[in-house]
């Protein structure tokens, strides 16, 4: 009986200590210039900084391995060669996220900024659109539906705020005369990918192919009528895509979803095409044509036009204002976020540690 008994004691204490050692996740890690940051907010920011981590990974480096992988040096810029510790990047670009969110919901509030019913409807709808996609490694880290919206909506407030700062009744508006300007340098095109391969059997076009599907597509382009539209173009181009099409013993069906349009920016051209491709973009005048090798997958026809032929400035004032005055009003939120006074928990923090991490 009293061996049980001592068991049993035994077994209690134990019990008593793991109960003791339980660390629970705490719903905020607190506050940035009086904005509640939810734990969930904190590890979105956490898990994107990681991410961003992973893209500066050498072959050698293994991200999947996060424990191994904090304690690695990446490079940040190949110029000056400046490096940073994971760990150290991955805790700065999460303050430094949590700090533009901070700043952002300050800024909307001191303009009296609202979002409409259909903004907040499309920021929920990409935020479930993300867990839809990615709702297995959102759960393992601790990011459930109420962060994604959150953030969502913060970024819908960014946006916003654009308008509110420097919009027609804006804080300091930029005239019609400074939009008109700006919109002239911009890209606006509509254009149409035909992939490289065969839709239907993915089977690949070969280097022969290849170069006789873009010999096609540079014959069509060449030929646009002088005063091109949209429509010309459309009916142009499907023609063009059937004969590229065949080149692959395929056959192409055009709906009017093949066909898109909108501004090319700058960081479109550097991120999405090769050097050659973006340099042909960017010299092309209005009613001027190309076609260009998108990516391995795609050649792209598309035609510069003017975008004020079909829309009115106020329809195209937002995308112009931020391709216009984006890169002034980030950098003006940021000076903001980090002058904005924080109570964060060290704490409340340290629960919720980088090395936890699911990579995915």
């Amino acid at each position: 009986m009293k061996k049980a008994f001592s068991a049993l004691a035994v077994l209690l204490a134990l019990c008593v200590a793991l109960a003791g050692c339980h660390i629970s996740t705490p719903d905020s890690v607190g506050a940035i210039g009086g904005i509640d940051i939810p734990s969930g907010l904190y590890l979105l920011a956490q898990f994107d900084a990681y991410q961003q981590a992973a893209q500066l990974a050498e072959s050698e480096q293994d991200p999947a391995d996060v424990k191994a992988f904090l304690k690695e040096t990446v490079t940040l810029d190949e110029e000056s060669g400046e490096t940073a510790l994971v760990s150290d990047y991955v805790a700065d670009k999460t303050l430094e996220t949590l700090r533009l969110y901070a700043a952002v919901e300050t800024r909307f509030e001191e303009l009296g900024g609202e979002l409409t019913p259909d903004q907040l409807a499309q920021a929920d709808s990409y935020a479930q659109q993300l867990l839809d996609n990615y709702g297995e490694v959102y759960t393992e880290n601790g990011i459930g539906l109420a962060s994604l919206q959150l953030y969502q909506r913060n970024l819908a407030k960014s946006a916003a705020l654009l308008n509110l700062v420097y919009g027609p009744e804006g804080e300091t508006p930029v005239s019609e005369d400074q939009l008109l300007d700006h919109l002239d340098e911009m890209i606006y095109a509509v254009y149409l990918s035909v992939p490289l391969y065969d839709p239907e059997t993915f089977a690949f076009a070969d280097e022969e192919q290849t170069d006789e599907m873009l010999a096609l597509a540079e014959e069509a382009v060449a030929a646009l009528p002088e005063n091109v539209t949209a429509a010309s173009f459309q009916s142009s181009m499907t023609f063009a895509a059937a004969e590229m099409y065949s080149v692959l013993g395929s056959s192409y069906t055009p709906t009017s979803a093949d066909f898109a349009s909108g501004f090319l920016l700058e960081s479109d051209l550097e991120s999405s095409f090769t050097e050659e491709a973006a340099d042909t973009v960017r010299s092309l005048s209005v009613g001027e044509g190309a076609a260009v090798q998108f990516t391995s997958y795609s050649i792209l026809l598309l035609v510069r036009l003017d975008p004020l032929e079909t829309q009115t400035l106020d329809q195209v004032r937002n995308e112009v204002l931020a391709d216009l005055c984006s890169d002034e009003f980030q950098n003006a939120l940021m000076e903001q976020g980090e002058a904005l006074p924080d109570t964060l928990d060290p704490a409340a923090m340290a629960k919720l540690p980088a090395s936890r991490i699911q990579a995915g």
